[in-house]
């Protein structure tokens, strides 16, 4: 069935054009417009709420849009700094017209148009305006360190001393997006682990601070001598409820020295190294780096980085201070002309499986695909990983708060059972 869709693209000259179609889907609409040597960037269904459903051409003049380079360095920090989405969008878009023949410093300005922040919008007028000037791409993207990381500077630097800009580009689009998938996947399965330990925690302090109380009120007028463990579950309720407030201090005030020190070096080792000890986790942590790290490595490599240099940018991923470390003494045993899986087990950075494949690739030269594989076989297990912990975490909490609340009730019931038998 055909329906309306939005497109954005850019005609041959360098200007940018949209407006609505009406086809059978999206490839249509791109092929469509690819038959009209349009450079497509966005075909979007209509929705009937947006503001150009007629369409128009504009000149993708760099300067319309150019502010002082003040506000260009300050902007992300004002107007909400772009995020990994927006970055891939960069990277991809630009690669298209790079491929389509559009000159660099045209197709800047083609993109300053399209981003939806204007902040991403400034930086890359100003990224433009720094190229017309004679700059190279990743000495633009260098000065607003802010918006683009160490490794896509690299990249871009890696792309244009070899020629081959456009197709770093798109590596570095995918890349990206792997990284992103990763997270968004990662957040998203710790939602509601973390909803139902909130919750029965909730239930917990419900149950001290609101319920059992009234029962105290009860048991204190009738005036019998009451079971060991309704005392201990009443006198709880009463802590509760007396010293909340210094109780709520005590946990912020621990969460502020927490974090103060591991900001510090030798804290933040500290507590790396127990991440990395704990039963069920500490793998998780370790596969996250892991998978990261060699992604990073491989399409640095890929992109013509030495190995020194993408080892010293690479190891800038890892969050870990103890897996950081251990890539500094990696880095150090390169430059002494060791090899790199050799170097890497043993310093015990990577699983023996992955320094296995790791070799096979320095063997048959072929290092950064094997990287990439390692880093998507890695991305697989931890997402099973995952998968497994939640599946264990949900029934966990349920088990551990019906006990909880069970020895709740259960205290209750021993001290109306002796009423029961008071009376009798």
């Amino acid at each position: 069935m055909s329906m309306q869709f939005h497109y954005k693209a850019v005609t041959p000259d360098g200007k940018l054009t949209q407006g609505t179609l009406t086809a059978d889907g999206e490839d249509a609409v791109a092929l469509s417009l690819q038959r009209r040597n349009l450079v497509v960037l966005k075909v979007n269904p209509s929705t009937g709420d947006d503001d150009f459903n007629v369409s128009r051409t504009s000149k993708a003049g760099v300067g319309s849009r150019a502010e002082s380079s003040f506000w260009a360095m300050s902007a992300p920090l004002f107007a909400g700094k772009p995020g990994s989405k927006d970055l891939i969008r960069f990277a991809e878009n630009l690669a298209i017209l790079l491929k389509a023949g559009i000159p660099l410093s045209r197709g800047l300005g083609v993109l300053a148009e399209l981003m939806e922040k204007r902040s991403f919008r400034t930086v890359i007028s100003d990224v433009s305006q720094r190229i017309r000037g004679g700059s190279s791409l990743w000495q633009a993207l260098q000065h607003h360190s802010a918006v683009f990381p160490p490794v896509f500077v690299n990249m871009v630097r890696a792309g244009e001393s070899a020629g081959v800009l456009e197709v770093v580009l798109a590596r570095l689009a995918e890349y990206q997006a792997g990284i992103q998938e990763l997270r968004e996947y990662l957040v998203s399965s710790m939602i509601y682990p973390g909803i139902l330990g909130l919750t029965a925690a909730g239930s917990i302090v419900v149950m001290l601070t609101l319920v059992i109380p009234k029962f105290a009120v009860i048991f204190a007028d009738i005036g019998i001598e009451l079971p060991m463990a309704t005392r201990i579950m009443l006198g709880a309720g009463d802590f509760l409820q007396a010293y909340w407030l210094i109780l709520v201090g005590l946990c912020v005030a621990l969460g502020v020295a927490s974090h103060a020190l591991v900001r510090m070096p030798q804290g933040r080792l500290a507590w790396d190294k127990f991440k990395l000890t704990l039963p069920v986790l500490g793998p998780l942590f370790h596969k996250i780096e892991v998978a990261r790290f060699s992604r990073t490595l491989g399409t640095l490599l890929g992109s013509g980085l030495s190995m020194l240099g993408a080892v010293n940018i690479g190891k800038g991923v890892v969050m870990n201070t103890v897996l950081r470390n251990a890539l500094d003494q990696v880095y150090d045993d390169l430059k002494e002309g060791r090899m790199l899986s050799t170097a890497l087990e043993q310093r015990g950075m990577f699983p023996l499986l992955a320094v296995h494949m790791l070799a096979v690739g320095e063997e048959t030269g072929a290092l950064d695909t094997m990287l990439n594989k390692v880093g998507e076989m890695y991305d697989k297990d931890l997402k099973r990983s995952i998968k497994s912990f939640t599946s264990l975490f949900e029934p966990l909490v349920i088990l551990v708060m019906g006990l909880v609340i069970g020895v709740m009730v259960v205290s209750m019931l021993l001290a109306i059972f002796s009423i029961n038998e008071l009376g009798m």
